[in-house]
């Protein structure tokens, strides 16, 4: 099996599968205060303290949640009740994750004033932003990597020029696909509010979390026992969460990741100028880890199958929105119709290797001179 949709989620590391097999014991309740209960409740401590270091954060800035949806949940809704005195304008892009979409849809449908920015090429429109401020900015929530086309979006340029005009402003930013792929911390992003998910890197599914600048108290998003300081309720999810902290610790501790990925894009650039058929979507700025391409007049969905038949794994763009019809992130980027039909998305985790690329590249001219080509 190639494995080359890391995107979408990615294949537990040994750290990750030591800790799970070592928590199937821990089963105590964290907030419970006999032994077992303080022993899961130093899990879930242990993995706030390695997530918050790999951010630059303190540990009382962590809230652990069920996924980054939830964690963008947990931000976008939070900020627009916490600053409906200051507004109720909303800057964000026109080619966010659903998870961030869809919510500011929701607060669109209560009254809210959005401004979606433009990103062709994968670059904000800071023009166009400058003639959207204003003083009523309430929430700015833009992603840092773009899930399907890898773009890295500015967004403490975005962040410095909302905040000189509307100071109060919350800034949140999606980082589920930049997170443990660069350096990323609240300040560096002149952000107050950040979200991750644990199955992008490495750990277990069914955990999230959001990093909250301390001070910044938004109102409390499911009640119930008080857990994670009142913010989001119900038993944690322990044996997750510690997954979370492993994988995160293991991949701290990795010092040749980046540089690996940044040689796995560069060779597979080089392996697809083999074929002229492909056109690669570079955006200005953009991560290592995510390629996309286009093959205008071959449909994505065959190339998808075509390639799975020979036991590669790749896609046609966000897990969370491909079965839904064509994506408005490639329109957004500038992409036309025909080349977003056939529009594939590779992405890399270190775990890759460079022969996993060339088969790729020899199962790909394989799909191309053995389908008919759609006019």
């Amino acid at each position: 099996m190639i494995y080359l949709d890391n995107s979408a989620t990615t294949p537990l590391n040994e750290a990750a599968k030591e800790k799970i097999t070592e928590m199937l014991d821990v089963f105590g309740n964290p907030s419970s205060l006999h032994s077992e209960g303080l022993r899961a409740e130093k899990e879930i401590s242990i993995a706030r303290e390695i997530i918050a270091k790999s951010l630059t954060a303190r540990p009382d800035e962590v809230y652990f949640t069920s996924s980054g949806t939830e964690a963008d949940n947990i931000a976008i809704l939070g900020a627009a009740k916490k600053n409906f005195k200051v507004g109720k304008k909303i800057i964000t892009t026109n080619s966010e994750h659903p998870a961030v979409a869809r919510t500011v849809e929701s607060l669109e449908m209560q009254g809210y004033q959005v401004v979606r920015l433009s990103t062709v090429g994968g670059k904000i429109d800071l023009k166009e932003l400058e003639e959207n401020l204003s003083p009523d900015i309430a929430l700015v929530t833009i992603m840092r990597t773009n899930n399907e086309t890898g773009a890295i979006y500015d967004v403490d340029a975005v962040s410095r020029l909302v905040k000189s005009v509307s100071p109060r402003a919350i800034v949140h930013t999606d980082c589920v696909q930049a997170y443990m792929k660069e350096k990323l911390s609240l300040s560096s992003l002149s952000a107050d509010i950040i979200s991750v998910s644990a199955h992008k890197v490495h750990a277990m599914k069914g955990v999230g979390a959001v990093i909250i600048k301390k001070g910044l108290v938004l109102p409390c998003h499911t009640y119930g026992g008080g857990q994670e300081k009142g913010m989001r309720s119900g038993t944690e999810n322990t044996i997750g969460i510690a997954s979370f902290g492993a994988a995160v610790s293991s991949l701290m501790t990795d010092k040749t990741r980046e540089e690996k990925v940044k040689e796995l894009y560069n060779y597979t650039l080089n392996r697809f100028s083999e074929i002229p058929e492909i056109k690669v979507n570079i955006p200005e700025k953009h991560t290592s880890s995510i390629v996309s391409i286009s093959i205008p007049g071959y449909r994505s969905e065959i190339i998808l199958h075509s390639l799975s038949r020979e036991g590669i794994f790749v896609s046609s763009g966000s897990a969370c929105s491909s079965k839904k019809g064509k994506s408005g992130v490639l329109s957004a980027f500038g992409i036309d119709d025909l080349h977003a039909d056939g529009t594939v998305r590779i992405s890399f985790s270190h775990y890759n290797e460079k022969s996993e690329i060339d088969a790729l590249t020899t199962a790909l001219k394989k799909v191309i001179s053995t389908t008919k080509r759609v006019k």
